[in-house]
């Protein structure tokens, strides 16, 4: 064969497999799940994904006033449901100035919230007849006073009292309802000042009663987070380490399996100068990151929103009640350039197999003589709560114990209030 044709048939051959691999190349697909950045992926861990900010956004009490007496509702879920039942009161006449202090009222109903909320989300939580303009400052508290033409006034007050947005509420059903409570307080308890401020703190007088229960767990698969967390899964490492913990990375991103498989923490490295974010984008990057992971696995309610270091906390709420523990009950996130930098939570979801107990808690007189016995100062202390205290009875037992207690936030921290000590539970929740 002439050296011509050699060539000839070498060159046939090679244009025949540049034209395969050409072929194979625009054929191929690879198998990442997730190639777009990380806040179009989604993945399902077993809860709700279409919660809002009206469902997570819900005061931490209802006081009603009546002369110099206090009072507040024994069951909390009655607290709630007053309160849902506002979200949907139609408020006319909005206006904003200025003010000296709350109202001075004999009669009137009081709502706190956990934490200052900007004012440009009153119309997410509340219905209004018309578009209103909103100001900038913020608010925790909301108070509620009675015209003689039965209509409802609404106030919602600045965190230093100095400025004031009200509107009205032009119901008679409403406002009979509301006047039953403070005027005939029978289906009430009665509460009584812990502190005399600018943001008081009102407890149950008498010793309340709770339900004790069990709770069971099921656990959720961390890869659910792994494929949401990540934006290339695929290339993600699962190691493990040597105390028997598991540790997923793809050398940017990690996430620690923490608690026996119970909850997790996650960091993303990419994102650490950031930007600070107006607090309503916060809380809508928040609840939309947790939608798509339909990550909302218990009830949970906005606890704490600090703009400054883009930072938001929600706590899990049973029956009504905080729930404390501090790997199990607490979602937590925090975002740099919109993006999710930090990020704690639970991986088990509870149900409540049958069977309880009451138990009957100190009382709120108690809980101040036992303050005054300690070596707390009562000017650092933000909030005084009932609620549960989550933990195991038994690591090799498959519940958990729900058990009824009276929680302190000292130094921005929550810590169970020991009465057979005297003291404080110095471990954080």
């Amino acid at each position: 064969m002439k050296l011509e044709t050699v060539k000839s048939v070498i060159l046939a051959v090679l244009i025949g497999i540049s034209l395969l691999l050409t072929l194979g190349l625009w054929s191929y697909q690879p198998n990442y799940k997730f190639m777009a950045n990380m806040e179009y992926a989604e993945a399902d861990i077993g809860g709700k994904g279409d919660v809002h900010k009206k469902d997570v956004i819900v005061p931490t009490s209802v006081i009603f006033h009546r002369y110099n007496r206090v009072y507040g509702f024994t069951d909390p879920k009655q607290r709630e449901s007053l309160y849902r039942d506002m979200q949907s009161w139609v408020m006319y006449n909005f206006k904003t100035g200025k003010a000296d202090g709350p109202p001075t009222d004999d009669y009137q109903v009081e709502l706190t919230f956990p934490y200052k909320l900007p004012m440009k989300i009153l119309d997410s939580l509340f219905s209004f007849n018309e578009k209103i303009d909103l100001p900038d400052w913020s608010f925790q508290r909301i108070y509620i006073t009675f015209n003689e033409d039965l209509s409802l006034k609404v106030q919602f007050l600045s965190e230093n009292g100095d400025q004031r947005a009200t509107a009205l509420v032009n119901n008679s059903k409403k406002y009979n309802e509301l006047w039953n409570y403070v005027t005939n307080p029978k289906e009430l308890s009665e509460y009584i000042l812990f502190k005399e401020s600018d943001t008081p703190i009102y407890i149950p007088k008498n010793k309340p009663e709770m339900k004790q229960r069990r709770v069971a767990m099921q656990s959720i698969n961390p890869g659910e987070l792994v494929d949401v967390l990540f934006s290339n899964p695929e290339i993600v490492r699962r190691d493990t380490t040597n105390a028997g913990g598991v540790y997923y990375t793809d050398e940017v991103r990690g996430m620690r399996v923490k608690g026996d498989g119970k909850s997790i923490e996650f960091f993303n490295t990419l994102n650490t100068s950031y930007n600070q974010m107006e607090p309503m984008n916060l809380l809508d990057t928040s609840i939309n990151n947790i939608n798509e992971q339909k990550g909302w696995t218990s009830e949970f309610h906005l606890e704490e929103l600090r703009p400054a270091t883009n930072f938001i906390r929600y706590r899990m709420f049973y029956s009504g009640y905080p729930v404390f523990n501090s790997d199990l009950a607490v979602i937590e996130q925090e975002f740099r350039n919109d993006d999710l930098y930090k990020y704690q939570r639970p991986i088990v979801s509870f149900n409540t197999p049958p069977g309880e107990n009451t138990v009957e808690l100190p009382s709120g007189e108690d809980v101040i003589y036992m303050i005054d016995k300690s070596d707390m100062k009562a000017d650092e202390i933000d909030d005084i709560r009932i609620g549960y205290h989550l933990a195991a009875e038994d690591d090799d037992l498959p519940y958990l114990t729900m058990k009824p207690a009276w929680y302190v936030k000292y130094n921005g921290n929550w810590q169970e209030l020991e009465f057979d000590k005297l003291s404080i539970n110095k471990g954080g929740a």
